[in-house]
Order: structure tokens, then sequence, then C-alpha cells
């Protein structure tokens, strides 16, 4: 931890800090979707990723959002005099890990009032035979826009490899044509493609005669029995397409592979009714202050 220097002092994340965080986040288990070394750093521009630690040992990740300052325990919370000097710096904690959150009231029971769930934030998984199958009346309509879009177009499924990952890239630049008008993931996916080929990432890519016309992209957690979709990214005037992205991509994981983390809705309604309709068998907590 030598590399990370102690509060009120930062370091900026970055690759050279690897060696030295991706193990700290290897070790949790919590599940969390953005703990990664390879989710933080497509995200590093976006949010102003710093790491810290604390004299208790608490190895932190500073981040602004909307103009306001946050931390993020990685390995521990801080103490309970270390959380009020962050507080009067202005650092709010957010996406607490529960095995953290646990630990940190085993010592400080009285304090397990001002923390709550973070419901925007909490990850959705999903049993990874419920998405490869679709099987049942709750995914009737699932299967029935999967089997509506093979019929249509016949299409054909590759692995996302460094030699094709131009197609995914130009699915990407067709999608965001299609989304200028709202604040998207168009740069943090960027960043993750130019990734692909250094970082472990599992991808798809579907072609209709030859075309690219959407892609899945993302990354084992938990030791390798969860996957999590980071992107999917379709040209969405074939209908169909984001069905048949999630069907593939369950079906072409690996048989070690049990859940799927498809990340969190972010409060945003009409993307939780869609994440609520694939039916979840769990979801990531992820605690705040209230």
């Amino acid at each position: 931890m030598s590399k990370i220097p102690e509060y009120p002092e930062s370091a900026a994340f970055s690759k050279d800090l690897k060696d030295t965080i991706e193990p700290v986040l290897n070790s949790l288990h919590d599940g969390i979707s953005e703990l990664t070394f390879y989710s933080l750093l497509i995200h590093k521009e976006k949010y102003d990723y710093r790491l810290t630690r604390t004299k208790s040992g608490a190895l932190l990740l500073l981040r602004k959002k909307n103009g306001k300052d946050f931390f993020v325990p990685l390995n521990a919370m801080p103490s309970a005099a270390e959380i009020e000097m962050l507080a009067k710096d202005g650092f709010e904690p957010v996406l607490i890990g529960e095995s953290i959150l646990k630990a940190f009231l085993q010592n400080a029971p009285e304090k397990s009032e001002l923390f709550t769930t973070d419901r925007d934030n909490a990850d959705y998984v999903y049993l990874k035979t419920d998405l490869a199958g679709l099987k049942g009346k709750q995914f009737h309509k699932k299967k029935n826009h999967v089997n509506s879009f093979v019929k249509a177009y016949s299409p054909e499924v590759e692995l996302l490899t460094a030699q094709n990952v131009h197609d995914a890239e130009a699915v990407l630049e067709a999608w965001q044509k299609e989304h200028l008008d709202i604040q998207s993931d168009y740069g943090t996916a960027k960043a993750a493609l130019q990734l692909v080929g250094e970082a472990p990432f599992f991808g798809i890519i579907v072609y209709v005669e030859s075309k690219p016309v959407g892609f899945a992209l993302g990354e084992t957690l938990c030791g390798g029995e969860t996957f999590c979709t980071h992107f999917e990214k379709g040209i969405e005037s074939y209908k169909g397409i984001y069905q048949y992205l999630n069907q593939m991509t369950a079906t072409r994981l690996g048989d070690e592979i049990q859940f799927i983390n498809r990340e969190q809705d972010l409060g945003d309604e009409g993307l939780r009714q869609s994440k609520m309709t694939y039916r979840p068998c769990k979801f990531i907590e992820k605690y705040t202050l209230k």
C-alpha cells in the first residue's frame, strides 16, 4: 500500500496502481459490480477516481458525482472518528458492501441506525439458467422476441476478441448516433472496448448478413461463479436485439457461471421495470448514510 498516500493526500486511480489495488478488489466477496479493477479504470475520468488510506488501515476510493464528494470503502470502513473527519471535508460514504458494513457494526453497533440500503444502486442478479433457457410463463414474451429476431434476421454470434472489436466499436458509434439526446455511457463503453485483449473481459458480437448489429461485454466476479454484464449495445431497428443479446450471452458463458449480475437501475423507473421482468433471484445490496 506504499504507493497509496495517507488521507488527506491521494493518488489518481491508474494502471500504475494495478498490482497494489487489484488483489484487494479480487478479495471482495460481496459481488458489487463497480468494484473490479477494470470497471473502475474505465470510469476513472467520469468520476475522477482517486485512492487514499486512513490511519486505521481503511483503503478508500474517492469519487465525484454531480458536484459532490464521496468515498467508497474497499477493504474496511474507516473508524468512527475518521468518518467524522471525512464528513467535515465534504465526503459521504457510498457503495458500502454488506460484509464491510457488518464488520464495522460489530465494533460500533450503535451506528447501525445511521446506514440504509441504497435501492437505486442495488445490483440485479439472475440465475444464468433462467436467462439462457427463458422457460416458463414469466419469460414467454422474452422468448417470443428472441424467436422473432432469429426468424427475421438469421443472426450469427461470435466471441468478442481483439481481432473483431472494431465491429463492436461500429455498433457503439451507430448506437450513439441514435442517443445523442440523452446522457449515456458511451464514453465508458468506448474505453472498455479499447481494453479488449488486455482486460479479462468476455463478450459476444451479433451479426446479421455479416453486419455487426449488437454486442455485449462484461467480466466475472466472486471468484468466477458470477458474470457481470457491463454493456449491451444494439442497433434498435433490429427488433429483439437486446433480448437476443441477453440470452446469447448467458448461453455462451461457461458452466462455472451460476449467476449473472446486470448492474443497477440508478433510480430510472423504466429501467427498473425492465430489469424486474427478467425475474432477479437476488439483489446485491449497497449501503450509504441515511
